[in-house]
């Protein structure tokens, strides 16, 4: 049975707080994001002090677990599949923050700017993953089933994607060592990001042992 009814109706007030903190959690990821990848594709300074944004998301994380600790101990009848949920999804949540510092110590690694054509299909995927963002936030916290089932399809092919990326980077004539190995880890680490993702969302359309296999 989809558990996406249980984010649906009136919620307690506690997990009401806990799913509008997962969405601010998202939302200073998506600016982690911003900062990180305008450093990695488009040669930026790097312009946001990415360790303290990202322990605004730790703080996030932990007020979660907080707030639906709270919930239980007050009325451990109710929502307590939808805590379950809360607390398997904010961990998806916190991982993106980390994924986006780990995407400006990329571009570190680079011995000259990204201005192959390489950097392109990655360009592509950036604008991908921001619709992905946007679509997690009006699944998860909006309980739009539609954009749940939309994330989790383009997750598939942004698996796709960078599997056919990562293979023509493999096997490219044109390409430097250095620039192969900045390429190839910052694509795997943004297919990292849409998977968490989409693992988000899951945790809204199958039950609670099968997050993070394909809803029906």
């Amino acid at each position: 049975m989809s558990l996406f009814s249980f984010f649906t109706g009136k919620q307690p007030p506690l997990i009401a707080d806990a799913i509008q903190e997962v969405d601010g959690m998202l939302e200073v990821s998506r600016e982690m994001l911003e900062a990180a990848l305008a450093c990695l594709l488009d040669n930026e300074g790097l312009e946001v002090d990415l360790s303290a944004r990202d322990d605004v998301v730790n703080e996030g994380e932990q007020a979660v677990r907080r707030l639906v600790l709270e919930h239980l101990s007050i009325d451990p009848e109710r929502e307590r599949i939808q805590s379950l949920i809360l607390v398997a999804a904010v961990q998806k949540a916190e991982r993106i923050g980390d994924l986006a510092k780990s995407l400006a110590a990329a571009s570190t690694l680079a011995d000259a700017p990204r201005l192959s054509h390489h950097a392109e299909p990655l360009r592509q995927l950036r604008e991908r993953l921001f619709r992905l963002l946007g679509e997690t936030r009006r699944g998860f916290v909006k309980a739009d089933a539609q954009a749940a089932h939309r994330v989790m399809q383009e997750h598939n092919e942004v698996k796709a994607f960078v599997a056919d990326y990562l293979e023509t980077i493999a096997h490219a004539d044109d390409v430097t060592s250095n620039e192969a190995v900045v390429y190839a880890i910052s694509a795997r680490m943004m297919s990292r990001i849409s998977s968490h993702l989409s693992n988000i969302v899951s945790s809204t359309l199958v039950p609670f042992d099968q997050i993070r296999r394909p809803a029906s």
